[in-house]
């Protein structure tokens, strides 16, 4: 029987192949939705709302106010020049991506974490823009699957710049990051995601790996945070751990600013400005920390340069939140120089290279340009 129906439709002449596909109704082509310098945000949602799965929407220079916008459908790209700003004043949010509840929130999707998830966007680009102002977030995303954020600004969100969340397979590249009391770039719970080539300064932490898989964090430039690039494992979420992430040739110089987070005391008055309780996890963060790992699996640090931060350069530390070790971190090839010079005074080691955890949980720290070690439990025993 097969053999049969593949001989009839090979015996099927070409211009009858094609008059057949003549009668067949074509694709709309993909068209592009230019939004006007209205100055309200409105305009982008209403650009959103009318779009196809393929289309573009650009975006006109020009500050917009007003509500947040929300894509929640396939296939979107919204693109503009910096000029175009969303200032988010106004709003949470300076743009969401996932489905949006009664209320206006992004729900996290009962299937977070699970191998066969239902995303409910795909295929969302943003390139350009600047989102300043929102109260938490400027950019954020639930539950979508192959993204692309680039080359756009951020600045002075509350919290966050850019988030994904239940989501996967995503590409955040070449942005510039600003101000905000949590993390500029924050993947957290993920799956597959990319960080390239962006510029992050002036948050409490840079870029965050949290409770995520399959990461890869490589040449971007962390100055001027709390710490650059952080990733730890923390509870109630759908991952109990982060694995196997890849931090290669970034450039985390100087990231000494403040934490404004009070650390809590170890003693009376301990340290200084210190409160009697844990309220936050960035209490425990040292200010100066440029690469560091609090509980992930099979991280490796390679081919980085971190210099000038006050705490730490490079290091790897025991989860006390979570009960678990940095299992299997690899620390290779780092050019790590004048780090521990002036520590904060929460950190429990100080150094270029700094190593809090179990010398036997498989690390490795090998092949470092570095001076200063803070080893108060031994070494690695590959070092």
């Amino acid at each position: 029987m097969d053999l049969t129906i593949r001989r009839a439709v090979a015996s099927i002449s070409l211009p009858a192949l094609a008059a057949l596909a003549a009668l067949l109704p074509a694709a709309a082509p993909a068209a592009t939705i230019k939004v006007p310098a209205t100055g309200s945000t409105a305009s982008i949602q209403a650009a959103v709302d009318a779009a196809s799965p393929g289309d573009t929407i650009k975006v006109a220079p020009g500050t917009y106010t007003g509500q947040r916008v929300n894509v929640n459908k396939d296939g979107i790209t919204i693109t503009g020049p910096p000029t175009a700003v969303i200032d988010a004043s106004q709003d949470r949010f300076g743009m969401t991506v996932g489905q949006e509840n009664g209320s206006g929130g992004v729900p996290r999707p009962a299937d977070c974490g699970d191998p066969d998830q239902v995303y409910a966007v795909h295929d969302f680009t943003l390139d350009g823009l600047t989102i300043k102002n929102a109260q938490f977030t400027g950019l954020f995303m639930m539950s979508v699957a192959n993204f692309r954020v680039t080359a756009g600004t951020y600045a002075d969100n509350d919290e966050y710049a850019i988030f994904p969340r239940c989501s996967r397979d995503g590409l955040i590249d070449k942005n510039h990051a600003s101000g905000g009391e949590d993390a500029l770039i924050y993947v957290g719970v993920d799956r597959n995601i990319r960080v390239e080539d962006n510029h992050v300064s002036g948050g409490v932490i840079g870029i965050e790996l949290e409770s995520t898989f399959d990461s890869y964090v490589a040449g971007n430039k962390a100055t001027g945070n709390v710490a650059g690039i952080f990733v730890i494992v923390l509870p109630g979420l759908p991952f109990e751990t982060t694995q196997r992430a890849l931090i290669e040739k970034n450039v985390v110089n100087k990231n000494n600013l403040p934490n404004p987070f009070p650390p809590v005391c170890s003693g009376p008055d301990t340290p200084p400005g210190c409160v009697p309780e844990l309220d936050d996890d960035l209490q425990l963060l040292p200010s100066g920390t440029g690469i560091l790992n609090v509980g992930g699996y099979d991280v490796t640090i390679r081919d980085n340069v971190a210099n000038g931060n006050d705490t730490v350069g490079i290091g790897a530390a025991f989860n006390p939140i979570m009960n678990l070790s940095s299992l299997r971190t690899i620390v290779t090839g780092n050019t790590v120089q004048q780090n521990g010079q002036n520590p904060d005074p929460r950190a429990q080691g100080s150094g270029d290279l700094v190593y809090l955890d179990d010398p036997t949980n498989g690390s490795c720290f090998t092949n470092n340009v570095h001076k200063t070690e803070g080893f108060p439990f031994g070494p690695p025993l590959c070092f």
